[in-house]
């Protein structure tokens, strides 16, 4: 879809690298400017390397002309923030080319109080409100072994990157794109900031455990969800427990907090069975059950190995197993990764001339709305869905999410007690999702509901769905259906396992595909359970999603081509385990969780401090320890020989912990963090997220703004981690809408009467509150 795009990438980190990686999976060509002597990952991972640079050319550094050439061809410029040197060279190509796009990558932005910051993966998911999130017990809170802030920060970058280029051919040039890891891992956060503000609103809950949840079976680890009713009362008639049949357990809230009375009741059930017997039992009794995928066994998974998610690599020197990408584009079938570039291999190409884009005629365009005009339908429930509506909608695109009177989106019911009048407009999980649309009520199971949404994606550019395959396609509104009322749409299709395979129509949630991918098997302590990570998949997914949705609206633009995009929360989880994946087939070492701890650091953990509260403490280099011992409670170590490099640090990790802990328990967060921060040290407090509208590094960025909505009030939001210097201050177009509440208004534009509209309303197709609940209308 971008086979028009030349990127140059410039850095080190696999953020970096991840971004170029997504952008050549869509079609772009990818120059990575490296050293002579290569990516230093080509030699300490060589596997990875050649996962994540498959298919870029490779240039070195060398006569200006070469650089001088790239330059007449380059759209995009993706690079780390201590990639300082190449400013000058970047301003050389913008003479060249006013147009061009820098995408830069940093921890926390490239301004702000804490711009400067030390930071790692580590301490930037503990600040970031992720590690709080998984339940520990009485034992330290604990990160996960994935690299979720570089690939989240990367794929952060992808996004950036295509909506840098629609504001481009908007009219806006020389867009620089400031893109935070920090602000990244925020995104994937079910809007705690939100639960704290709205009136009545139950609180956050913290760990985000389900329960049932990761569950013991007779020969491993599984994953039931029984989030929903239905999805309970199912469990309860499988497991056959009477004792769970207590009428405190009903509500999903409180089986969390009653999770130490409960899970022993589940297990009496679950640990009778085995694996499979229990995935085909919650398939029976539609109760989402799914193994606990490893790095070993992910391959061999049902929905992993029906649809060829992992495929075999022979590159890097070596053979391993690697994810395809994300996303599926136009029904594509068989799928190979490219050859890694060898160091310099490009060096002598002949880049040619940038083809000629037009920018569009008229007045109006608004380069920080550039798809004012541009109708998207969104048949999207929960979260995944929605989050991709909600980004185009910020981008200008007329969003109209579809509901039904008897079929809401559930998640508007997971804010306020039932007793609060219209309790259905303040969950902050739906404000959240679903800002800046409009919204109507279809009901698809009515020949008149049905015949409106026809109407209403013949009128579309784009339509997104996460809904059961078998929720559509049994309409008519499968991808044939749905071309032959719009011939050009881009279609966007979101189940959880796939359009194919034999599980295409199971039900599945974020929490399934967490724990099915392996990134529960990678997150917890080594000698503990394997833990979910709350509900960061649909956010990925939703990320994912839109890079690719708006890829395609660049090609329709430039042809008029339509696309259709498959990305199911099964291709997309399998990203954040792509690593331990590759690096256990490569190397015949098994990949698990390793709590705190770290390879490439040491000390670090968890620590409490005076106040009560967490911090993590990450030292990674030589430099790091030398500073840290320079502390006066920590002078003893300065000398010591056995902990002069990071090899002895990591022998005598125990006993860091332990004196760094006594440091820790006589100092408040605060002033530990600022003590070490000012030393150089990477550390951060654990943050929840509820407070961090008045974060000083997000409120200095501009990421946070305000909207009066008008049943929960004013609220504050924030914004996405990519920072456009056309557009600095984070915004969206309009609130989430109320149930309904554009049903005359689209209605009319589709050409029914005021007549007709009455007819629908009075027969409650159409309707203002779910299942036509009452509420006060003085």
């Amino acid at each position: 879809m971008l086979d028009d795009i030349t990127v140059v990438e410039i850095g080190r980190r696999v953020s970096t690298a991840y971004c170029g990686k997504l952008l050549v999976d869509a079609g772009a060509t990818v120059v990575k400017i490296e050293e002579p002597g290569g990516d230093p990952l080509r030699g300490s991972d060589p596997a990875y390397a050649a996962y994540l640079h498959a298919g870029k050319r490779s240039v070195t550094p060398g006569p200006l002309s070469l650089l001088t050439l790239l330059a007449d061809r380059v759209d995009i410029v993706i690079r780390d923030s201590d990639e300082a040197d190449t400013g000058h060279r970047i301003a050389g190509w913008r003479e060249r080319n006013p147009d061009l796009v820098v995408v830069t990558l940093s921890d926390y932005g490239l301004d702000g109080p804490a711009a400067s910051a030390p930071a790692t993966e580590f301490t930037l998911q503990a600040e970031a409100g992720l590690t709080v999130l998984r339940a520990t017990g009485d034992r330290p809170p604990v990160a996960t072994s994935v690299d979720l802030a570089e690939l989240t920060g990367g794929l952060s970058a992808a996004v950036g990157a295509v909506m840098g280029l629609l504001s481009n051919r908007a009219g806006e040039p020389g867009i620089d794109i400031d893109v935070s890891r920090f602000e990244a891992l925020i995104a994937l956060l079910q809007y705690p900031w939100l639960f704290a503000q709205v009136e009545h609103h139950y609180p956050y809950s913290i760990p985000q455990n389900a329960v049932p949840g990761i569950e013991r079976a007779k020969d491993g680890w599984i994953c039931v969800v029984s989030v929903t009713e239905p999805q309970w009362n199912g469990f309860k008639a499988m497991a056959g427990v009477p004792e769970l049949d207590d009428e405190r357990f009903d509500a999903f809230s409180h089986r969390v907090k009653l999770s130490e009375e409960i899970t022993p009741l589940v297990r009496r059930f679950t640990e009778r069975h085995t694996i499979a017997e229990l995935v085909e039992m919650g398939a029976a009794h539609r109760v989402p059950i799914v193994p606990v995928g490893t790095p070993e066994t992910l391959s061999e998974l049902i929905p992993y190995a029906s649809r060829n998610t992992y495929i075999h690599n022979e590159a890097g020197g070596g053979r391993f197993l690697q994810p395809r990408p994300p996303f599926r584009i136009d029904h594509e079938g068989d799928w190979a990764p490219k050859p890694l570039p060898r160091v310099g291999e490009d060096n002598g190409t002949d880049w040619g001339a940038r083809p000629a884009r037009p920018k569009p005629a008229g007045k109006g365009v608004d380069p920080r709305r550039p798809l004012k005009g541009l109708r998207v339908v969104e048949f999207g429930t929960f979260q995944a869905g929605p989050l991709v509506g909600a980004a185009l909608a910020s981008l200008g695109a007329d969003v109209i999410k579809i509901e039904a009177v008897s079929r809401p989106d559930l998640i508007r019911f997971t804010g306020c007690p039932p007793t609060v009048d219209r309790f259905w407009e303040r969950s902050g999980q739906f404000i959240g999702p679903n800002a800046g649309k409009r919204a109507i009520t279809v009901d698809l199971s009515d020949p008149r509901g049905l015949e409106i949404a026809k109407k209403l994606i013949a009128s579309s550019d784009v339509l997104v769905e996460n809904f059961v395959p078998r929720v559509l396609d049994s309409r008519g509104l499968d991808h044939e259906g749905v071309r032959r009322l719009r011939p050009d749409i881009v279609m966007v299709r979101m189940p959880a396992w796939g359009l194919t395979g034999p599980w295409r129509d199971r039900p599945g949630f974020t929490y399934t595909a967490d724990a099915a991918s392996g990134l529960s098997e990678m997150s917890g302590h080594p000698d503990g359970e394997p833990l979910l990570s709350g509900t960061i998949v649909d956010p990925l997914a939703a990320l994912v999603s839109t890079f690719v949705t708006v890829a395609a609206i660049l090609r329709h633009q430039r042809t008029g081509e339509g696309a259709f995009i498959e990305v199911p929360l099964c291709d997309v989880a399998p990203q954040l385990t792509a690593r331990p994946v590759i690096e256990t087939s490569y190397t015949g070492r098994v990949s698990t969780r390793t709590g705190n701890r770290s390879l490439c650091a040491a000390p670090q953990g968890m620590y409490r401090c005076a106040d009560g509260n967490w911090a993590a403490v990450s030292v990674g280099t030589d430099e790091q320890w030398e500073a840290l011992t320079s502390l006066p409670a920590l002078k003893a170590w300065a000398g010591d020989e056995r902990l002069a490099d990071l090899a002895g640090r990591r022998r005598h990790h125990d006993e860091l912990d332990v004196r760094l802990g006594e440091l820790c328990a006589t100092t408040a967060s605060v002033e530990l963090v600022a003590m070490l921060r000012g030393i150089g040290v990477p550390s951060a407090p654990m943050a929840v997220g509820s407070d961090f509208i008045e974060h000083p590094q997000l409120v200095a960025r501009g990421r946070v703004y305000e909207m009066d909505h008008p049943v929960a009030g004013v609220v504050k939001h924030i914004g996405p981690a990519m920072r456009f210097s056309h557009a600095p201050e984070a915004s969206t177009p309009r609130n989430a809408p109320l149930f309904g509440q554009d049903n005359h208004e689209v209605l009319h534009e589709l050409g029914y009467s005021d007549t007709e509209i009455q007819t629908l309303t009075d027969d409650k197709l159409l309707g203002d509150a779910p299942f036509g609940l009452p509420f006060d209308r003085s």
